[in-house]
């Protein structure tokens, strides 16, 4: 086992990168992560093929997620605007972001960001001749509101 009761980091990396690749359904609820947590998780567990030199070291132990740098200063309820997909979080399943909180918790203070339904288009930009996912979150954040857990 991990540190903090964890799962050991090879199951915590296969379990997550299966969860990940979930399809994103209208009636799910999901959740951001912060990608500066994450991407602290993913050197831990050696998530990447190239990035194993350090899995599993005290030092790089992500610590309870963190999502504050998702949150708009001094406000543990309000989202920041303008949040870009893989840059600023990522999206996990409820399986996924339950696994992540059992095994490493939540900082002090912090409330889950959930996401109760997603809706996915493309737009077309002819004249930059490609074609961009916009992702539209269409969740309870849009009245400055928290989905508890």
């Amino acid at each position: 086992m991990a540190e903090g009761g964890a799962a050991d980091v090879e199951t915590q990396r296969g379990e997550i990168a299966t969860l990940l690749k979930t399809p994103l359904r209208r009636a799910d609820t999901w959740y951001l992560v912060d990608s500066r947590w994450f991407k602290q998780w993913k050197k831990y567990v050696g998530f990447d093929s190239w990035d194993k030199y350090q899995m599993g070291e005290q030092h790089v132990y992500p610590g309870p997620v963190d999502n504050s740098g998702l949150l708009t200063d001094g406000d543990v309820l309000g989202l920041k605007q303008h949040l870009i997909d893989e840059l600023d979080y990522i999206l996990l399943p409820a399986d996924g972001w339950n696994k992540l909180l059992s095994w490493y918790g939540l900082s002090p203070g912090q409330e889950p960001i959930a996401l109760s339904w997603l809706k996915h288009y493309l737009k077309v930009q002819s004249n930059l001749q490609n074609i961009q996912l916009i992702t539209i979150l269409c969740n309870n954040y849009l009245t400055n509101s928290v989905h508890k857990k």
